[in-house]
């Protein structure tokens, strides 16, 4: 009994049968644990395991003071071998564990199990009865008097009240009455040892479910917990399910009252009717569409209301009705004037009170038939618009083709750069290794060829570099990294960077910085080198001698650099088009030479931070690169 009780309090359904119950013709294939008792004959033990498949064999084996009954066992045993033996002096938290263990309840096994508040004087039996519990998986609190046992119901919130029925300062009907105006939903067993001193009729009027006398036989205890609970559970299921049902029909009435709003007042024509044509309902676009009162629907046929062809049509298509029972066609409302409203309707097939009848939405497509008039009027226009576009995408061939011509000149240009270094280097290597397969280690000759090398080899890295910096911003995976800088310490150490340069053709670079610094939300790395490249690019173009100045003023929200030279210039037709990737200006072309990748690369940059640079030329005959940044920068 004990094992039925535990099996029950894990969810599973038992059936409790004597063996001589028990017959060959039966089938016990469908059972997830059969558990045999010590005592059951070895032919009814055979017949069960002859019949079932599965290995989930249970023995409850005898108490070890009866010599007869445990050889009776032994045999038993032997018989199924691979059954689980639980023994009399298990308890109850070893046999759970072995039951959940055979039935393979996993750590995803929800069950639901009450919180039990126990309630007992005398502290021995307290701690049997609790041990009992918890050995069952049943969270259990416990207190040994009236008061102790109210101080627990107001910390935690429990389902069963398990209370002796006398104690020292109160009995076990006041506990429960106490507990039951906080915790309503508290259910109560209560236990005694006179049973005759318990009023039941006054127990039940206060809600207690039964009365178990002491003492307390441990499988009656989970037995009638076990049914208790299941009470509750169901009784807590079927409030759910009449709360889920009254929020349904709630609903219901709800989106049915919401239908017929729609369906009263939809600007569109709605008509139920049967399938002989007799009018069941329409809503009142209808009688504004046929012109007639609600009241005169009454008793009058749908096919009353349309033209002849339209009747016909709809005849047809109500007696050929596909699988999907719906149906549109084109019909013809005439007017007493002699015109006409062209419709069309939407047929669908319902059930009406048990019959068949038929929805329509009527549709007005007169606006259809007038925009069918403008589409009309409006075809001469759209070719003329054709024609333009086609204009237009002439103009455009021209341009692609203007870019593929200076694509190819970027090619050519490209090739001459990258030979020009990659020969330099080719051709200083083979004379540093000549002179030493002659066994010439001058240092002067030989430092003069590394440095030539690693001047060429500089110009070829920083072509590649500029390269691969624009293939990066053409795909997007250029990082960007904006944060809080002092722009006038980037122009500063941009002007370090090219100091050497300056230094070597005797230029003098000029930059005054303000007085206060000024912050700006920028790529440090990225505005270092559009600064580099924009000094690199006046340092090339620039004649000896001569001065390149640099200004930083804040306007607004913005900061404006400006660097100005006195070098070649660039044509007024092409400073637009000096930053575009494939294009170099033609002084610097056919002069200075140059891929004409660094102002692409700043224009880029400037992009990125959702800035502005142009080029004009100035009164110094040189130019002047002018860069627009906002002090913050929007991050995509």
């Amino acid at each position: 009994m004990r094992v039925k009780a535990l099996l029950e309090l894990i969810g599973c359904e038992v059936d409790l049968t004597h063996f001589s119950m028990l017959h060959e013709e039966e089938s016990y294939e469908s059972y997830d644990l059969i558990a045999i008792a010590h005592g059951t004959p070895l032919d009814i033990a055979q017949l069960l395991i002859a019949q079932v498949s599965k290995d989930n064999f249970l023995l409850l084996a005898p108490k070890a003071d009866n010599n007869e009954q445990l050889a009776a066992f032994s045999a038993l045993n032997k018989l199924i071998p691979n059954a689980v033996v639980i023994y009399p002096f298990f308890v109850n938290k070893e046999i759970s564990s072995l039951l959940e263990s055979i039935l393979e309840l996993g750590s995803d096994f929800i069950l639901q199990l009450p919180t039990v508040l126990l309630v007992d004087h005398v502290p021995e039996r307290l701690e049997k009865l609790e041990k009992s519990l918890l050995g069952a998986h049943i969270p259990t609190l416990s207190a040994t008097s009236f008061n102790e046992a109210l101080e627990q119901a107001n910390k935690q919130q429990f389902d069963l009240l398990l209370c002796d029925f006398s104690l020292p300062d109160g009995s076990g009907l006041e506990v429960f009455a106490k507990i039951k105006r906080s915790q309503p939903q508290c259910r109560c067993l209560l236990f005694t040892s006179k049973p005759n001193q318990v009023s039941m009729i006054e127990a039940i009027r206060q809600g207690v479910e039964d009365v178990l006398v002491k003492p307390l036989d441990e499988n009656v205890l989970l037995q009638s917990l076990h049914k208790l609970w299941q009470t509750e559970l169901l009784k807590r299921h079927n409030t759910e399910l009449v709360e889920r049902l009254q929020d349904t029909v709630d609903a219901l009435i709800e989106k049915d009252s919401l239908l017929r709003v729609i369906y009263k007042h939809t600007p569109d024509a709605i008509m139920l009717f049967e399938r002989s044509g007799k009018i069941i309902e329409a809503n009142d676009a209808c009688s504004r569409l046929f012109s007639l009162a609600p009241k005169d629907f009454q008793g009058r046929s749908v096919f009353e209301l349309l033209d002849g062809p339209s009747i016909t049509q709809i005849k047809e298509k109500i007696t050929t009705l596909n699988q999907n029972r719906q149906f549109s066609c084109d019909l013809y409302l005439p007017q007493k004037d002699g015109s006409g409203i062209p419709l069309v309707g939407s047929f669908n097939e319902i059930d009406h009170h048990g019959e068949i009848a038929l929805a329509v939405i009527f549709k007005n497509v007169t606006h259809l038939k007038q925009k069918e008039e403008l589409l009309l009027e409006a075809k001469d226009m759209l070719e003329e618009q054709v024609r333009a576009r086609t204009c237009q995408l002439e103009q455009a061939k021209d341009l692609a083709e203007a870019a593929n011509h200076s694509k190819s000149e970027f090619l050519a240009n490209m090739s001459h750069e990258l030979r020009t270094p990659m020969h330099s280097i080719l051709s200083f290597a083979r004379f540093g290794l000549d002179k030493l397969s002659k066994g010439d280690f001058s240092t002067d000759k030989l430092l003069k060829y590394l440095t030539r090398i690693e001047s060429s080899g500089e110009r070829l890295l920083s072509l590649l570099n500029n390269l691969l910096d624009l293939s990066k911003l053409d795909v997007g995976k250029f990082p960007f990294n904006p944060q809080a800088h002092n722009l006038s310490n980037i122009i500063k150490t941009a002007i370090e960077d090219v100091a050497g340069t300056a230094m070597e053709k005797e230029i003098e670079i000029i930059y005054m910085p303000p007085k206060s610094p000024m912050i700006t939300y920028c790529d440090e790395e990225q505005i270092n080198q559009l600064l580099r490249n924009i000094l690199g690019n006046a340092l090339k173009f620039s004649c000896p001698l001569s001065r390149i100045t640099l200004t930083l003023v804040s306007a607004d929200e913005y900061v404006i650099i400006e660097v100005i030279d006195s070098g070649m210039g660039i044509p007024e037709d092409e400073l637009e088009h000096v930053f575009s990737k494939f294009v170099q200006s033609s002084k610097t072309n056919n002069g200075s030479g140059g891929t004409g990748l660094g102002l692409a690369l700043c224009r880029e940059f400037v992009l990125l931070h959702k800035g502005e640079i142009t080029a004009h030329n100035n009164d110094l005959g040189g130019t002047t690169i002018k860069v627009r940044l906002p002090i913050k920068t929007a991050v995509n």
